[in-house]
């Protein structure tokens, strides 16, 4: 089919006018993704408050360590360890992003007087992790199960193994969701709690992207939910992290995990008590689904703390049994 010169030089000036709008409008948006993505990897650090010291100074007994393992890729972790002192199921503690161990103090200790040996520690990028970035999850997930292998091998005194192969997993939304797909790479995990979750990697980065922007405006919503604006920050995390890829997802993990599974989703937290009760949903019995008025993605206090962590604690007591609540002697530091 022969096209007149006269209709050539008119689709020749349509496409000089619309190619570069369209490079334009797809390195702006590639750009923005970047920076929003460099920025999610880098969340501002909180400084802890308080320590188990605090509690110990009230006990009159030793009942922690500070600890610090290494994890898969090389890297360390850091975190604090209340023990029981003799052989006990472990819970981990996971805080929630742009957050840090301390947050989640008052309920490990609520957890330690239930009779677990308690782990708590800061996700690399925060707190007081020596790593610079976040992983988004991605690399978080190994760092929790190299936190199960750290409290495997712990000993007491007498050279016993200090967990009698039962562990718990707690974790605030990125903390929730590596816990649910760690639970499903562990065999040792047999109950999971978590607060405000999201089924992979590419919601949260949405979420996120949305709560950076602060916008309730239709326009904007619609902007970051294009397809696009998806594939390009899904592109831009790929290559921050060196490709690292959200090969499993907590949507697949609660399907497949036997592990005992408790989702809080918090009136307080948008778009996540959605995604948390969607999750619910997609997960393998047993499971259970509560609603709380506050999430501990947001700092808790007095006897809203309370109420959460009695909650959790009675979540706990049925999926994952101590035999006696009696505190034995100390733990061997390593």
């Amino acid at each position: 089919m022969l096209i007149s010169k006269k209709k050539r030089a008119s689709l020749k000036r349509v496409l000089w006018v619309f190619i570069p709008a369209v490079l334009v409008l797809v390195v702006g948006v590639g750009s923005l993704d970047f920076y929003l993505v460099h920025r999610m990897t880098h969340p501002a650090r909180t400084q802890l408050y308080g320590s188990p010291r605090d509690f110990q100074v009230i006990l009159q007994k030793p009942m922690w360590f500070d600890e610090k393992w290494k994890n898969l890729d090389a890297t360390q972790s850091a975190g604090w360890f209340l023990s029981r002192g003799k052989p006990g199921p472990a819970i981990i503690l996971s805080h929630g992003y742009g957050s840090n161990r301390s947050e989640l103090l008052t309920l490990a200790f609520e957890l330690w007087k239930a009779g677990y040996h308690v782990l708590l520690y800061d996700l690399r990028g925060h707190g007081e992790s020596t790593v610079k970035w976040s992983g988004l999850g991605t690399y978080e997930k190994d760092d929790l199960l190299s936190a199960i292998k750290f409290l495997k091998n712990k000993k007491t005194d007498a050279g016993q193994d200090l967990l009698d192969g039962r562990v718990g997993l707690f974790g605030v939304d990125m903390g929730g969701y590596i816990s649910l797909v760690a639970s499903s790479q562990d065999a040792a995990v047999k109950a999971v709690a978590v607060d405000s979750v999201y089924p992979d990697m590419a919601h949260f980065i949405n979420y996120q992207i949305k709560t950076f922007i602060g916008s309730d405006s239709a326009t904007a919503n619609r902007f970051v939910d294009s397809q696009i604006t998806g594939q390009l920050a899904d592109l831009a995390l790929q290559l921050y992290l060196m490709r690292r890829e959200d090969s499993a997802p907590a949507a697949e993990s609660v399907a497949s995990a036997p592990a005992s599974k408790l989702f809080l989703k918090g009136k307080d937290t948008g778009a996540l008590e959605t995604l948390t009760h969607d999750l619910y949903v997609q997960a393998k019995d047993p499971k259970t689904l509560v609603a709380v008025e506050h999430s501990r993605m947001h700092r808790l206090y007095d006897s809203a703390a309370s109420e959460y962590d009695a909650r959790v604690v009675a979540y706990f007591r049925d999926a994952l049994p101590v035999t006696s609540d009696k505190t034995g002697p100390r733990a061997r530091a390593k």
